[in-house]
């Protein structure tokens, strides 16, 4: 009889040991990301934009390992406002929006709908305090 006092003890050290590793293995396996990322050729072409009333489209280029382009406000009436310092992050986009009116910082969320790539949650703002939201869709 003493001989089998031991084994629920051995059974249960083993279970503990065991679970332990099992969870050590899964704390270190990484997590599933929420978002997918993008990069910068991702979004590399011809979007159109709006901030009612103001819209209009721009293009994204790659020029070497950078990104760039132009951005058109047909509302507005002015066209090739510059378009630098692109960043993608994930899945946000920053870029830097300089023409007649100023600069101005725009940034927003990506998010891919059915097969279009498009800018969510999109917010621009300039060094006077002025601020405002857009959405964008990358066309073809």
């Amino acid at each position: 009889m003493n001989a089998n006092c031991g084994m629920p003890k051995c059974c249960a050290m083993g279970l503990v040991i065991g679970l332990s590793v099992f969870m050590v293995g899964c704390a270190s396996q990484p997590q599933s990301k929420a978002h997918p990322s993008y990069q910068l050729s991702d979004v590399v072409g011809k979007w159109s934009w709006t901030q009612d009333p103001w819209h209009g489209d721009f293009v994204l280029k790659m020029d070497g390992d950078s990104c760039a382009g132009t951005l058109n406000d047909v509302y507005e009436g002015t066209y090739n406002d510059t378009i630098k310092d692109v960043t993608v992050s994930d899945n946000r986009i920053k870029f830097t929006r300089e023409g007649k009116f100023g600069t101005q910082q725009w940034e927003g969320t990506l998010k891919k709908k059915g097969w279009v790539l498009r800018i969510i949650d999109g917010r621009w703002t300039k060094g006077d305090g002025l601020s405002g939201s857009f959405t964008a869709k990358k066309k073809g």
